[in-house]
Parts: structure tokens; sequence; C-alpha cells
């Protein structure tokens, strides 16, 4: 095997490894903003400063019973959360998260910092974001419960009232880039203007970038958007009937669907692994912070605005967002007609 084959292999090993350890990271993280919003203390007892909390809770859900409702679906029971967990990793293997790098000489050939070099990655993105509703549908059907049905029907129906605009905000930032790969509508965002202001596409397109993240948020069935598993109308949604591991995968898949929709806004907005102060080599480090910066605000969105009420969210869907989003990608076709951008 040459050293470039063995360096793609580690890396897709290193990225996965990496995936299934951001959800413990925020398991964590949310308990303790959640803590610090609320002027608590949070997890504290299982380690120091409560750190081995996640693991304590992983050690717990596999040692619980995995139940299943004798009129359930046993195939299509067992498949949903596993569907559900396998997009989300997969969407995350086109997102580039590094300059390329040679690994400090050890290989001839520059490894591009991601496990899937696509030249239509956004394709990619959205159309296996798209799939992965179909694991909370699936769940909600085969555990013949009202409660979980009534969750799989909310998930699809948001999906589809938030897609078409989170599909618009991409569009206008391929229209600015004229791309659609990831990696170079990142290149295309380094450098600055006038050496003060960074060349971000959220400088171009601040519309955008809020469209894309509130559709994100709605995507991820996060708070404020979270109807798919409301607790006080659906006890726990479209996973009410899930146990033990099969009950951890989905939420292993709403953490690491959370990672990629701050990870592509940091790639399409936030000018991805560029940055001041540090060789394009360590890039990655900026990436990191500017993940990291949006996880956090997933978390403080949830501790601080109140759930909508349904009717709320799918008004606010087709008669704000999806508007919104059709005339910015007009205005920015015009502005890329006119001033050629």
């Amino acid at each position: 095997m040459s050293p470039l084959l063995i360096a793609q292999i580690g890396l897709t090993l290193f990225v996965f490894v990496m995936l299934l350890s951001s959800a413990a990271v925020m398991v964590y993280v949310e308990r303790k903003v959640a803590a610090l919003l609320q002027q608590r203390l949070g997890p504290y007892l299982v380690g120091p400063k409560g750190l081995l909390q996640p693991l304590a809770d992983v050690i717990k859900l596999m040692f619980k019973e995995e139940l299943r409702p004798r009129a359930a679906d046993a195939l299509l029971f067992a498949l949903a959360p596993i569907i559900s967990a396998t997009c989300a990793f997969a969407a995350f293997a086109v997102v580039p998260f590094g300059a390329s790098t040679t690994f400090f000489g050890l290989l001839k050939i520059p490894l591009r910092l991601q496990v899937a070099d696509v030249n239509v990655a956004i394709l990619v993105i959205f159309a296996i974001a798209s799939m992965s509703v179909y694991g909370i549908v699936l769940a909600g059907w085969s555990s013949n419960s009202k409660y979980s049905l009534l969750g799989g029907l909310r998930s699809s129906a948001q999906m589809i009232s938030y897609e078409l605009s989170y599909g618009l905000a991409l569009a206008a930032v391929l229209l600015v880039s004229n791309s659609l790969s990831v990696t170079e509508i990142v290149n295309s965002q380094a450098g600055s203007w006038w050496h003060v202001i960074p060349r971000w596409s959220v400088f171009l397109q601040p519309v955008g970038f809020l469209i894309y993240m509130t559709a994100g948020i709605a995507e991820t069935n996060r708070a404020p958007f979270d109807f798919p598993e409301a607790e006080q109308e659906l006890v726990a949604g479209y996973h009410t009937e899930y146990s033990s591991m099969s009950f951890a995968m989905f939420f292993l898949a709403e953490y690491i669907n959370m990672v990629t929709v701050s990870a592509v806004a940091t790639d399409l907005f936030l000018g991805g692994w560029h940055g001041p102060f540090l060789p394009e080599s360590l890039g990655w480090i900026w990436f990191l912070v500017k993940v990291g910066a949006l996880l956090f605000f997933y978390v403080w969105m949830r501790w601080t605005l109140p759930r909508y009420r349904y009717d709320q969210l799918m008004r606010f869907g087709w008669k704000v967002l999806l508007p919104l989003s059709v005339v910015n990608l007009l205005v920015t076709a015009a502005g890329v007609l006119y001033f050629g951008l």
C-alpha cells in the first residue's frame, strides 16, 4: 500500500473517531452551558469538573435493556436509528477542515484534510441531509405509537418547509463563488479587503448566513424548532419507544448533524480554515474555533428561546424565510451580473 493510501485510511478513521468524540463532548458542553445560563453547577461528580459524565452515560445506556413494542415493525424499528447515524457520518465526509498537508514531509503528495474530495460536494451534502429525515419518519411509523407517529410526521413537514430556504441560501453562496466545490469556495475567501476585512462570504451574504443557520437549526430539530421530540406534547416524539443504544444513536446523529451544519457554515460563510496569525498548515485550528463558536450558539439558543407553536413554525418557514431567501437569491444574482463578482 502506498503511503498516500495509508494516510487517507488513517484520516478517514480519525474523522470517524473525532465525530464520535464530538457527540460526547457536546453532551458535556450542553449540560455545562445550560447550567451556566441557569446559574447552576452542571455535572461535577463524575471525574474532574464532571468531564467523565458522557462516558458514564454511554456505559449506562450500554447496560440498559433494549426494548421494542410488541406491535412494532421489528426490521424498520431497528433500521431507523442506523439510517439516522449513517447519514450523519456520511454528510461530513465531503466537508474539508484544513489546507492540504504533507504531514511534516512524510508524504510526497499533499493530502487534503477531507475524507472524500468531491467537486460537487454541496450537492452531496444537500442530498444526504435530505435523506436523514427517513430515519426519523421510519422510527415514528414503525413504533406503532401515536406519539412517535406524530413526531415523524412533524419532522417530515418541517424538513420540507425549511429545506427550500436551506437550499436557496446555499445557492446564493454558489453564485458568488461560482463553484460547487467546498474547497474552492473556501479558497475564494482567502485574503482580505483593504487589509482589514476578511473576504468571508458572510460579509457578502449576511442574510444568506442567517437564513442558513435558521434553516439548519430547524433541519437538526433543535430548539426552538424541536417539534418532532416536543416533550410537553409528545412524551419524547419519534424516539418515545426507543431505549438503550438505539436511543443513543438518535442523539449521536443529532449532535453530529449539528457539527456538520456548523462545519458547512464555517466553510461557506466564515472562510473555513483561513484566519490571521496562523500559517495555512495550522488553519484547522481556526476551523475548530469557528465551529466551536457556532455550536455554542446552538446550545445558547436552546436554553434561551421558547419553542414556537407548530402553526408559527409553518408560517415562519413558508411566509417569512422562503420569500426572504428567494429575494436574497435574486439580489445576489443581480449583483453578480452587474458587478461581476
